[in-house]
């Protein structure tokens, strides 16, 4: 049984996104394109790990768009995020990260629907 009783469910990581382990920074990272007129995006939980040193990573609405969540860890640290009730994007916009530093194998891990909205 899907946990929000929809079909339309993804996962997407850092590590996918970049095609290798990521070392870097990222401004306006396009990590899930926007899904079509009249549907939109839900992210339901974000697992954060950070490498050798802390950095601050923030989700948005769209490149450039609006802050939807930020992290901001030790290094070496790890945190999983579930939200009860899943962040809404903006109809038919694409899910981006941006980060601010840089940290030796860091990963985000972000989980969601998509669905009409």
């Amino acid at each position: 049984m899907q946990p929000h009783g929809n079909s339309n469910e993804w996962r997407v990581n850092t590590d996918v996104v970049i095609g290798s382990a990521w070392d870097g920074t990222a401004t306006n990272l396009s990590m899930k394109a926007a899904p079509g007129v009249g549907m939109s995006l839900y992210i339901t939980d974000v697992t954060v790990i950070q490498g050798a040193t802390s950095r601050a990573f923030s989700l948005l609405d769209g490149s450039g768009g609006t802050v939807l969540f930020k992290s901001v860890l030790g290094a070496n640290a790890g945190q999983t995020y579930e939200f009860e009730t899943p962040i809404k994007l903006t109809s038919n916009t694409a899910l981006c990260l941006t980060s601010a530093g840089g940290s030796v194998g860091a990963m985000v891990l972000i989980g969601g629907f998509s669905n009409r909205g």
